[in-house]
Parts: structure tokens; C-alpha cells; sequence
């Protein structure tokens, strides 16, 4: 050898320094992973299908919801007005969530649980929600509804949840899984094929049987005033439900009473439709005279 490294020197030099190169990446990879910044994909619920009048509430302003229109901050919601509906997607894969007509939904928090799991809470002041939720596979994770009178929440069913406007009662029906109604201190679990109702104020009543189809008891009656004689239906249905008369949602009382009245002719028909939280309908074709 005369000057510099030998042939075997320096392949022994390149294989150290290869090695050395190796060591310090395997070193820095752990660190880096450490130092890294675990980002979490956005929470929303986005718009998925809707029908007849639809408002995209955000902030303080509304306008026509689309397809396509995503709720992702608090305060975020729709309303849907007369005959009209909208359906809306929790996430990917979640579920979906159904508002039926005169009904308003507004986000109070998308947030994540420590174990990764998805918390959604929700308001519904008035109408008819339909919930079809996988079953969650993280503890973490909950769903929760609250009404002027209850709070309902699920960890994956297929629940549906009625806000009466006129008194603002609440009837929760479970068509699969379970669903728990919390009011005034108490919480009972609403199992599968069961339904309860929970009035302001009070503790929700026992869980019972959903009835396999929704029932109408009614009378028609004649009144006259100021020389015009009026038809007079005067109907009672579970307080659970809602009913229709064409097309038109009636006033019930704390028992499911309810009057509706129209001008005598020959040949008076009406529709009535009573509607369960779940969205089962069933209608009634009444001749009045």
C-alpha cells in the first residue's frame, strides 16, 4: 500500500458508515413518531337526501338546504317545514338520521372520546326523528338526543324520537337495540319493541309494548252555531304518537284528545293519520256525513 486506504479498507469504511447511517435513522424514527401531531378527520353530518321545504340553519342565518351541505359546529341544523323531510348522514359509516315534516334537529357537540370513540349530541325542540345507527365498537362512543323534557341516548339502534309541540312531551320508541330516557333524575332502558313517554316535568313512564299498529277511537258529531252547522271529529290516540288530519298536524291533549272541525256538506271525508316515533303511519279514510 503506498498512499490512502487499501481496496478492503475502504469497502470496510463504506459498510460502517452504512450501518452507522441505519443506526441513527432507527434511532430518530421512534422520536419523530413520538413528536408527531395525531390529527382527527372533522365530525359532521351532512345532508344526504331531502324533500319539499328544507332549511340549512348555520349562525344566525338559514337558507334552502342541498344535498351535499355538511353540519359541523355547534349551533349547526335543519328544519324541515310541511310534507317535507330530510335525511342526513352522521360521519362515514355511522348511521343516518330522518327528519320527518315540522321538525327541527341543531348540533350541541362533535367531539371525540379518549379512546377514539365518536360523541354526537344533538337538540330537537319539536317534531319527529328517526335514528339508524350501527352499533359503535368503541366504549367511548354515545349518541345523545335532548328534548325540552328528556334526554335520550343509544350506543347503536334504531330508536325514534317524538317532540310534541304543544306541550312539549317526549315519546321514545326502540325498534332495535336498546335506548335509555333520562328526565327529573330517573333513566329507564327503552328495549327493543318498546316505547316510553316522558312529560315536562316528570319521570319518563314505564317502558310498554309498541302496538302493532297505531290506533284511532273517534266520534263524529254535529253542532250548530250562528245558523251553521259544523261536523265535529272528535278523536283520541296514544299520547306517544302524532295524528293528521288532512294533512294538517292537530293540537293533543295530555291524554291524546284531540278536535277537529269542518263546515257540514254532504259527502264530507277526511284523512286522519297517526304517526308513531318510529315513522309508521297508519291513515283513516272518515266519512263525516
Amino acid at each position: 500500500m503506498r498512499n490512502g486506504m487499501s481496496r478492503v479498507q475502504r469497502r470496510f469504511l463504506i459498510i460502517a458508515c452504512m450501518v452507522l447511517f441505519g443506526l441513527g435513522i432507527a434511532g430518530i424514527s421512534p422520536l419523530r413518531a413520538q413528536n408527531s401531531i395525531d390529527v382527527k378527520v372533522e365530525r359532521w353530518l351532512q345532508v344526504k337526501a331531502l324533500s319539499g321545504d328544507v332549511q340549512f340553519l348555520t349562525g344566525s342565518s338559514q337558507n334552502a338546504a342541498r344535498v351535499g351541505d355538511r353540519l359541523a359546529n355547534p349551533g349547526d341544523g335543519v328544519r324541515t317545514g310541511n310534507d317535507s323531510s330530510c335525511t342526513l348522514e352522521v360521519d362515514e359509516n355511522v348511521g343516518t338520521i330522518t327528519l320527518n315534516e315540522n321538525t327541527e334537529l341543531v348540533i350541541r357537540q362533535l367531539d371525540y372520546a379518549p379512546d377514539d370513540g365518536r360523541i354526537t349530541k344533538l337538540t330537537v325542540m319539536q317534531g319527529n326523528v328517526i335514528l339508524n345507527l350501527r352499533r359503535f365498537t368503541n366504549r367511548g362512543s354515545e349518541l345523545e338526543i335532548e328534548t325540552p323534557s328528556a334526554v335520550s341516548g343509544v350506543r347503536g339502534t334504531e330508536f325514534g324520537i317524538i317532540v310534541h309541540p304543544e306541550d312539549q312531551r317526549t315519546a321514545v320508541a326502540a325498534e332495535t337495540g336498546e335506548v335509555f330516557a333520562t328526565a327529573e333524575g330517573s333513566t329507564v332502558d327503552v328495549p327493543g319493541g318498546f316505547q316510553t313517554l316522558v312529560r315536562l316535568g316528570e319521570e319518563p313512564l314505564e317502558p310498554m309494548p309498541i302496538p302493532e299498529r297505531p290506533e284511532l277511537d273517534f266520534v263524529v258529531k254535529q253542532e250548530i252555531r250562528n245558523n251553521l252547522r259544523f261536523l265535529v271529529l272528535i278523536g283520541r290516540i296514544n299520547p306517544i304518537n302524532q295524528v293528521y288530519v288532512a294533512d294538517e298536524l292537530q293540537t293533543t291533549t295530555e291524554a291524546g284528545d284531540f278536535r277537529y272541525e269542518s263546515l257540514a256538506y254532504h259527502g264530507t271525508r277526511v284523512q286522519v293519520r297517526v304517526v308513531t316515533p318510529l315513522g309508521d303511519a297508519e291513515t283513516y279514510d272518515i266519512s263525516l256525513l
